[in-house]
Order: C-alpha cells, then structure tokens, then sequence
C-alpha cells in the first residue's frame, strides 16, 4: 500500500507553506513549474504515490488557469497582507499569471467604486477590502455584468453579486479581545473602544461580539461609546489621549481598527503606572516591538501570507469553474503575546 503521507509532512521537507502544497496536490491554483516540480519530488521522496490521473495532470498545473489579478486594499490597513500579496506574486504566481497589488488611502465610497470600475477594465478578477455601501454594491453588481467577479478581503460585504469572501471569524475575534481584557484585568473599570469605521462589516462585528461578552460574562465593566479613528494613527493617537485624560479608571482598551500605532504612542506618552491593558488586531511592522516593549498586550490577528494563498486559491476556482454561488472561507487567527512573537 502506499504511505500516508501528510501535506504538513510535504510542505516542511519541500520548505514551502501548507496552502502551496494544497494548491499543487489538488491542483486548486497555478503555481510555478519550479515549485510544483519541488513539492512532487519531496512527496515522492517522502513516499507519496501519486494516482496515474495525477502524473498526466501535474505537468499542466501551471497553464490550467492562468490570472489576470487584482487586489484593492486600504492603505491605512493591515500594511503587511499587501506585502504577502507582492511576496506572492513574485515568487509563487505562474509565470502566464499576473496579480497587481494597488493601495487606496481614502474610504470614500464613490472613490472606492470608481476604483473598482478602473480595475475592471484591466483585469478578470479582483479582491478588495472595502467599507459596506451602495456605491460598491452598485460597482461589484457592474463588474460581474461585465464577467470580472469580486471577492471580499478581510471584510465581508453585503452586495448580492459578491463572488466570495475570504478572511477571519471576527465575532471570535471580537470576543477573544473581550475575554483577555476581561480575564486581566478581573476588576471593574471602564473599557474604551476603537473603530475605524462602522461601514467595515469586520469591525462591526468585533465590536458587538466584544460588547457582548460583556453584557454576558462581566457586566460590572463599564464600556464607553466608540471613537471613530478612520483607521488612522493620528487620529487613534489623539482619542486615546481623551480617552486616558477624561477615564482615570481606564482599564482596557480594545482596538477594532487600524491605527493601532497611534494609540499605543497616547499611552505610553501618557506614563501611568498602570497604564490600561491594550488588545490590537493589526499585525504592523512595529507590532512585535510593542509587544515586547509593553506597548501592546495581545493582538488578535490572522496569517496574511495564508490570507493572500487562499484569496488566489479562491480567484482561480472562481475563474475556472464559473461564478455561480458565493464562496467563503474563513480562516483562523492568531493570539500572540510578548512571550509568543
């Protein structure tokens, strides 16, 4: 009989991530002929016997579907996932696919429909992370008329023609953020919150699942109105100050946004003994210093590198098979700590 042999196993010994090996064995995506080539040999080595449809398969992994890509992100938002887009691009993408990585700083819902519309003259499928509006509604309805599906990206959408989405669960992840403020803290005290926009339907949903839980398990806290930041660093900097001058009481504060930086720097600029215990959700360049240096408690974030391998997994069945029902998936996050980075 053959050897069991799992894809976990495969990936390690070809040194490649679990979702490329995924996209090779099941052919869900194209992949370089290099790469490909790499992952049989380790499997093989590792005593994978591939069936005899698979053999005559293999060798047109990387031409079966080919993309012409894209993918809109918010600037201000989760700057390392448009880096794992790039990485993949670069490295992993076939080489008659393509996958253009643009960034929008501007959460104007014509402006991010027109961007859309612009998208879709040059490509056949795009990704894209984007407030909830009738403006993108409208450009999603438009653009799958014209055969270029899109796929929500870290934030679901509510338009009716949405070709899928891929992303977190984050009502868990509102009420993780909720669990670790509550079991630190353990007293009563007052909780802020920040949102960079109630129109992304992933942080409406962090911050009801998070309010929630407290209504549940710990009503003796007291949670403040959130403060809008627009998921910018200035602005979360300036409304954390309010929020530590005006709540002397201030013991947690939950980031549901972007801007995180900005309200680490109040706080520590803000120098009180016991300063509030801080739970983020953006994954920055700075995150694992702040992590170590106190800045930042937990952070609750997903593997972006795995976000952006199965948003092309996602892009390539929909491309092959057809657009005919939404697709989802939803994707673990990550808790990680000073003592887990």
């Amino acid at each position: 009989m053959p050897k069991r042999v799992t894809i976990k196993q495969i990936a390690e010994y070809a040194k490649v991530s679990v979702a490329t090996v995924d996209r090779v064995i099941n052919q869900r995506a194209p992949v370089k002929s290099a790469t490909a080539n790499r992952i049989i040999k380790a499997a093989k080595e590792l005593g994978w016997r591939p069936p005899a449809v698979f053999e005559n398969a293999i060798h047109d992994i990387d031409t079966s579907t080919t993309l012409n890509a894209a993918v809109l992100l918010q600037k201000n938002i989760s700057p390392l996932c448009a880096e794992s887009f790039e990485r993949l691009s670069h490295t992993e993408l076939d080489p008659d696919s393509s996958l253009s990585v643009d960034l929008i700083d501007d959460l104007d819902p014509e402006k991010i429909a027109a961007r859309l519309l612009k998208l879709g003259k040059k490509h056949d499928i795009i990704a894209v992370t984007a407030i909830d509006h009738p403006f993108i509604s409208e450009a999603i309805d438009k653009l799958k008329s014209n055969d270029v599906p899109v796929i929500a990206l870290l934030s679901d959408l509510t338009a009716p023609n949405l070709a899928g989405y891929v992303g977190t669960n984050n009502r868990k992840r509102g009420r993780t953020a909720a669990w670790a403020i509550h079991r630190f803290c353990r007293d009563r005290g007052t909780i802020g919150v920040l949102i960079g926009s109630h129109r992304y339907l992933s942080q409406e949903d962090r911050e009801i699942s998070f309010r929630s839980y407290f209504r549940e398990k710990a009503p003796a806290f007291k949670l403040l109105e959130s403060v809008s930041t627009l998921d910018d660093e200035k602005q979360a900097y300036e409304a954390t100050k309010i929020l530590l001058r005006e709540n002397p009481d201030l013991v947690g504060l939950f980031s549901a946004g972007g801007g995180s930086c900005g309200a680490r720097k109040a706080i520590k600029e803000f120098g009180r003994d016991h300063p509030p215990f801080y739970v983020s959700l953006e994954f920055a360049p700075q995150s694992r210093i702040d992590l170590l240096q106190g800045g930042i408690d937990v952070i609750l974030s997903g593997d972006f590198d795995q976000i952006a391998q199965e948003t092309v997994a996602m892009m390539t069945e929909i491309k092959r098979d057809g657009n005919t029902e939404k697709k989802s998936k939803v994707l673990p996050f990550h808790l990680y700590t000073s003592e887990n980075v």
